[in-house]
């Protein structure tokens, strides 16, 4: 998401060693299993992923607890956006981001941050539009890491760095950005987990940056429209050969155990199967890249209206009890680098 002028990058390195080399559990296959995504279907997905995923002695899971005043913010950990908020309340609950860590060593947390705007006016119906940062502005990031196969209790919480947004002053009270529309910084952690996830993922895909601009927005329509109009049909072979990969990314950085996993899919069948699904234009968006160039995405060009500010440009509406909602999917798409040439490469979902 570096589309943004000005940036104000702050980086700071943090390095913590965690535990010794760890084995993976024995897990049993199967050769009835699929063993190409284009065998992948609805009915033995869950099994296969649950057959790829790994289970280890120490399972370690990574937190961020974050808190913000003054400002609204966006996160991304290794420039794959994590978090949102445009509200001026905070995120109560740890936030997790195992699925965008994909193998050990240091990790980038990047945070975003933008003036209130409207919203305290409208929260309190008093005061004027915010349109600068402010000297008090601040935004406050605790790492923390569990470990799933243990209690899972905040007195098992292991915390790894704490870091405040940057100030000018000695004593933290005055922010380094007030006074500027925009601020943005970026720090770093190191993290220690028994898997490596960075091939046949996002973290072995090719410079989408460097393609032509035109090329990968048309294939990238092409993906969406495709995406959606199957959906409409409740096409759920179609729908799991795509999720297939990002499911595994996800099952295997939180350590699912394969009800875990079915518990993921049934929730993508529930909308799946709801015949009041309505598709939505792809429209008035705006090509955005992360991962350094290598994923990309098609987002609602609307910064003012945050309902759709950073959402996907692929949707839809539907119904659940009696409450219309909308649905706006994930689709972060990357280029393997295999086979990869600037007017020939497949996407698929990160």
């Amino acid at each position: 998401m570096r589309l943004l002028d000005n940036l104000v990058v702050l980086t700071v390195g943090f390095f913590t060693l965690l535990g010794c080399a760890q084995q993976p559990k024995e897990s049993k296959t199967t050769t009835a299993l699929p063993t190409a995504v284009e065998e992948i279907n609805s009915e033995n997905m869950v099994a296969a992923i649950s057959a790829k995923v790994k289970r280890y002695d120490e399972e370690p899971l990574y937190y961020l607890r974050i808190g913000k005043e003054n400002c609204i913010i966006e996160v991304l950990v290794n420039d794959m956006p994590v978090y949102k908020s445009y509200e001026l309340s905070n995120l109560a609950s740890p936030l997790e981001i195992n699925h965008n860590i994909l193998k050990s060593g240091t990790q980038t947390v990047t945070v975003r941050m933008y003036p209130v705007g409207d919203l305290i006016k409208e929260a309190y119906e008093y005061g004027e539009t915010i349109t600068q940062l402010g000297d008090a502005s601040n935004v406050s990031i605790r790492v923390i890491q569990l470990d799933k196969q243990g209690a899972m209790g905040l007195n098992d919480e292991v915390e790894l760095l704490e870091y405040q947004s940057p100030t000018t002053d000695a004593s933290g009270e005055v922010f380094t950005g007030a006074g500027l529309p925009f601020y943005e910084y970026t720090f770093e952690f190191f993290a220690k987990v028994p898997y490596d996830l960075s091939e046949n993922s996002w973290g072995d895909a090719a410079d989408l940056s460097t393609v032509d601009q035109d090329i990968l927005e048309q294939k990238m329509l092409t993906y969406y429209k495709t995406f959606l109009k199957e959906y409409k049909r409740g096409n759920k072979d179609f729908i799991a050969q795509k999720y297939y990969q990002s499911f595994y990314v996800q099952a295997q950085a939180y350590y699912k155990s394969k009800n875990e996993i079915q518990e993921m899919w049934d929730e993508e069948l529930e909308l799946l199967n709801n015949s009041t699904v309505k598709l939505q234009p792809v429209k008035n968006y705006e090509l955005v890249f992360y991962s350094q160039g290598e994923v990309a995405f098609l987002r609602h060009k609307t910064k003012e209206d945050f309902y759709y500010r950073n959402r996907c440009a692929g949707w839809v509406r539907y119904f659940k009890d009696d409450v219309e909602k909308g649905m706006f999917f994930g689709l972060y798409l990357y280029a393997p680098k295999k086979g990869f040439t600037k007017k020939e490469f497949t996407l698929i979902m990160s």
